[in-house]
């Protein structure tokens, strides 16, 4: 573990200096300490870093509450403490968008301009290290907090010869790329071609789903139902009136067929999405969820101070890897906004994601909005947009979680109090989609028998608001 020795100041957030001195500063993959000649020492997790801001002689650390740590006087180390430090936080905050899983392709320094009309704090300009992954991109700025795009969800990419700019485009977000220098052609390239195979992996996987489509229908189902994205079964029966039902026949395990039927009994006609995305084969797939009460439903605030049940590590869904030559496995799942009540034309403020392939272990539940929005599902005019936006909101967190279910089912408590949770309670901070994610989760119902399942369905629709 390297050891470097200069000068701090701890700044509160108005500015003044809480501490200062002489120190030494050591550092290792996830965690920073700093041991000052005279006073308590500090210690936190590199995630814990929101802003990282290198300069001439100091280099100043800013942590997500507001206070700032000025490094300076380290002499000549302090280049490489720059240098190493800045390795050690990016390669951590990779961790904590959780992203380590998946393959990485290539990395680019160069200049992040981001801007999203629902995220000010992803509106920003600051020098950046770009990871592009072959399903994902990772933006790792100095001067805010990083993110991740799916490349799935690229909409365009435009380049611009005069100012030679790199603009990404997807829904109402944009992010603008410069300063590549000679790579600018290089990222272009490696970015457009991993967008385009997404695209042929996509068209390929519908086509084996839905043989009985036409051209033209299939290019209609694959800019409806694109990698990642959950797709309204309305819309695919409009492109032709068999694709539920090749749905229900294709992509749907034997043993989870009895959780899909009861689920659906439960939707309102003209409701129901569907989603995939291409993954790769587990190491040691085959694992099972821990042997939970079967009697009432596990919910959301059951056991938040108490530890959490022992279970086997719940591995993600991974990316398939380019080489793989057989056929790839995928993971299908489905949301079910339900209805509350027999014969209902809408659905109440419940919907269920079931994973319906590979890693379907339990069913879970949310909200579709929050209570004090609820009203607008039971208005015609309203429902459906409100329905559609809540189901992509909760389907792009899922997906930028990789199907992790720890982030999601876990009590605060344990995402807190426990190390090896540690980076699921940084990315709850730095991922919003994440917590809105959590504040909609109502809980889960275990595949252990389909008899105590269906218990623990009914308590769900009794309990939820409409």
């Amino acid at each position: 573990m390297p050891s470097y020795s200069g000068k701090f100041q701890y700044l509160s957030a108005d500015g003044s200096a809480a501490q200062a001195g002489t120190c030494q500063v050591t550092f290792d993959e996830s965690t920073l300490t700093l041991a000052p000649t005279a006073g308590a020492p500090l210690a936190f997790d590199l995630g814990d870093i929101d802003l990282f801001q290198p300069g001439d002689f100091e280099l100043t650390l800013t942590l997500y509450t507001g206070k700032k740590i000025l490094l300076n006087q380290f002499g000549k180390a302090l280049q490489n403490l720059g240098h190493d430090l800045l390795e050690a936080y990016r390669q951590r905050l990779v961790q904590c968008l959780l992203l380590e899983d998946l393959e990485e392709t290539t990395r680019f320094d160069g200049f992040a301009q981001p801007s999203s009309p629902v995220l000010p704090a992803r509106s920003f300009s600051s020098p950046a290290e770009f990871r592009l992954y072959r399903s994902n991109l990772a933006v790792l700025p100095t001067l805010a907090t990083g993110f991740q795009w799916r490349l799935a969800d690229v909409d365009a990419v435009k380049f611009d010869e005069a100012s030679y700019a790199l603009a990404l485009e997807s829904g109402g977000e944009r992010l603008t790329v410069t300063k590549l220098a000679k790579r600018t052609r290089e990222f272009r390239e490696r970015l457009e071609n991993s967008v385009a195979q997404l695209n042929q992996h996509t068209a390929n996987t519908l086509h084996e789903i839905f043989p009985f489509l036409n051209p033209d229908q299939l290019q209609q189902a694959t800019l409806l139902m694109r990698e990642g994205h959950a797709a309204p079964l309305a819309g695919l029966k409009a492109i032709h009136p068999k694709t539920e039902q090749a749905l229900v026949g294709n992509v749907i395990d034997a043993k989870l067929k009895p959780y899909f039927d009861a689920l659906i009994k439960h939707v309102p006609p003209g409701w129901g999405y569907a989603g995939f995305k291409l993954i790769r084969e587990e190491e040691e797939p085959g694992e099972t969820e821990a042997e939970l009460p079967v009697e009432e439903p596990v919910t959301a605030s059951a056991g938040a101070n108490e530890e959490p049940q022992e279970e086997a590590p719940e591995e993600p869904a991974q990316e398939a890897p380019e080489e793989e030559t057989g056929k790839q496995p995928i993971l299908y799942w489905f949301f079910f906004p339900l209805a509350t009540k027999p014969g209902a034309r809408f659905p109440g403020n419940l919907v269920a994601w079931e994973a319906t392939s590979k890693g379907g272990r339990a069913t879970y539940f949310f909200r579709l909005l929050p209570r004090e929005q609820a009203r607008v599902l039971a208005d015609p005019s309203q429902a459906p947009a409100a329905v559609d936006a809540a189901i992509r909101q909760l389907n792009r967190a899922l997906v930028l979680l990789n199907f992790r279910r720890e982030p999601v089912y876990l009590p605060d408590d344990s995402l807190e109090m426990q190390p090896r949770f540690r980076r699921y309670a940084i990315a709850c901070r730095k991922i919003p989609e994440l917590r809105r994610l959590r504040a909609s989760f109502l809980g889960r119902a275990v595949h252990t028998s389909p008899q105590a399942w269906n218990k623990q369905l009914e308590a769900f629709l009794a309990k939820a608001e409409v």
